[in-house]
């Protein structure tokens, strides 16, 4: 007897059971969908780990591609100020350089105009006209010496600023202000921009 129950086959039906209701039916559902959700949600999570891992190794890289620069850069420091002050140098030798010409034309021409007529104490040229201190044995020397400069192209305008008489010496002193039809420095700016435009 004991045998015989020891012998006994246990039988598990494994064909669903057709009679489920819908309540077990949308569990079953649930249960699937929620499985899935389950594994697109740890997907995503796992994804944006890597990424932001990716992330953090190029954030480390350019960090370290900025020191080595920023290294780089600070190094070359006294050689950038050294050169840029040598650029600076060179710029305005050129101007003086393009600008010298017409400085010195212009007193060529003027030194020039009072020859074996009056004696120049002083001539100041800038870059918009000139200041002239001359002394001469008379007034029509002078006169002479006045209307040449403004007979002359290249001023525009002469105004008689101080007269000294000294009649012990019988000479007169004079100075004279002149303003140019032409300004130099604009005249040179713009040479330079036609220069740059030619080059273009």
């Amino acid at each position: 007897m004991v045998m015989a129950e020891k012998t006994k086959k246990r039988i598990i039906n494994l064909i669903p059971n057709k009679g489920e209701g819908i309540f077990e039916q949308f569990l079953s559902w649930a249960l699937t969908v929620g499985r899935l959700l389950i594994i697109i949600t740890e997907t995503l999570a796992l994804s944006v780990f890597l990424y932001r891992f990716v992330l953090d190794v190029k954030i480390i890289d350019l960090h370290d591609k900025i020191k080595a620069e920023s290294s780089i850069v600070n190094a070359f420091k006294d050689e950038e100020v050294q050169f840029r002050n040598l650029q600076t140098r060179l710029t305005f030798a050129k101007y003086y350089d393009s600008k010298k010409d017409k400085t010195l034309s212009l007193l060529q021409d003027t030194v020039e105009l009072g020859r074996n007529k009056i004696t120049f104490k002083s001539v100041t040229v800038t870059a918009d006209g000139m200041d002239i201190e001359v002394q001469a044995p008379s007034a029509s020397m002078l006169n002479v010496f006045v209307k040449a400069l403004r007979n002359n192209p290249a001023i525009s305008d002469v105004d008689i600023d101080r007269v000294e008489n000294s009649p012990s010496s019988g000479i007169i002193t004079v100075a004279i202000k002149t303003r140019l039809t032409e300004n130099l420095q604009t005249s040179d700016a713009q040479a330079d921009a036609s220069d740059k435009g030619a080059a273009q």
